[in-house]
């Protein structure tokens, strides 16, 4: 197996990576790469993979072949429950999203985030917090002020989702009420903040960034603990005083039973992935942060972003 070297920019800025070095366990990698999708074609979830896949291929960071194969159903249930029961197996891999969290809390599930290893977040999925223009509120207290004065509505798309817990965040960290009414798509969420029958939305920031770049919209905050890469201008809730810090997992994590140096191969494979043009032109078309966190900083974050995503759908009943 051909020897590896770190990532270095040359002088006339072309981009060379190479795959990390070999597992110290075995002589890894060895075999045929399984990528496994837990959604179907076309997907967020579907393209992200597929990005990596094209990535670790193209650059020769996995000199292996890697199969890669939708096995959706059952909002990621089916295709998650797959690679749980690849127990100790290092030629298979997954990409998380939110249904990595909340599948697991709403439906009766054989599995979830710990039962995985994990590699890595490699983008933040986060939301805004958007009015119109026109709406007067210039930043998030100027929202909070109005809402002390008088009763709010706030859209977001879908009654149990991320959108729905990031409003529930920002409610209980500014210690006010608004009604929030659940839209089908985003296209209908953006139409109500459109035609004023909310005065504000939880949007993902793809779903409102030709409103934004038109000057209709005005983002307040953003639900990541670190601003966008893509929106640097939008503040944190955070940073203006506000304890919200919540973000779709984007990342990638193995079965359980994976060793450390195998776990650490990734890492170190993945590391390299983040920094290709090719991954960087995904984050910005597709509106992402990319805000990488690594091995078990990764499975941390996973256990403190279901944690969050519990306690908000209990307190709106949506679990027992």
């Amino acid at each position: 197996m051909k020897k590896f070297t770190p990532i270095c920019l040359l002088a006339a800025g072309a981009l060379v990576v190479a795959a990390p070095a070999q597992a110290q366990d075995n002589d890894y990698p060895a075999e045929t790469l399984n990528y496994v999708i837990a959604f179907g074609p076309g997907g967020g979830n579907d393209l992200m993979s597929r990005t990596v896949v094209n990535i670790l291929q193209q650059y020769e960071i996995y000199d292996e072949n890697i199969v890669v194969e939708n096995r959706d159903g059952g909002s990621g249930a089916i295709g998650f429950s797959y690679v749980k029961q690849q127990e100790g197996n290092p030629y298979f891999l997954t990409s998380t999203s939110g249904n990595f969290i909340s599948t697991a809390l709403v439906s009766n599930t054989d599995w979830n985030y710990s039962d995985f290893t994990p590699i890595g977040l490699l983008a933040s999925d986060a939301m805004f917090l958007v009015v119109r223009t026109d709406s007067g509120y210039e930043t998030v207290e100027d929202f909070v002020q109005a809402a002390i004065d008088g009763r709010l509505v706030v859209g977001g798309t879908g009654s149990a989702g991320p959108e729905r817990v990031v409003a529930g965040l920002f409610a209980n960290a500014a210690e006010i009420n608004f009604d929030y009414v659940p839209a089908g798509t985003g296209g209908e969420m953006v139409t109500a903040l459109t035609s004023g029958s909310v005065q504000a939305i939880v949007a993902n920031p793809s779903e409102v960034a030709g409103q934004i770049e038109a000057g209709n919209f005005h983002a307040l905050a953003f639900s990541d603990g670190k601003r966008s890469t893509v929106y640097p201008d939008v503040p944190t809730f955070t940073e203006q005083g506000y304890d919200v810090d919540f973000s779709l997992p984007r990342g990638v994590v193995m079965p359980g039973g994976v060793s450390e140096d195998v776990q650490q191969w990734w890492v170190s494979a993945l590391q390299q992935v983040v920094e290709t043009p090719e991954w960087k032109e995904y984050l910005s078309t597709n509106s992402m942060s990319g805000n990488p966190i690594w091995g078990d900083e990764f499975g941390a974050y996973l256990e403190e972003t279901s944690a969050e995503f519990e306690s908000v759908l209990r307190e709106i009943d949506a679990i027992d």
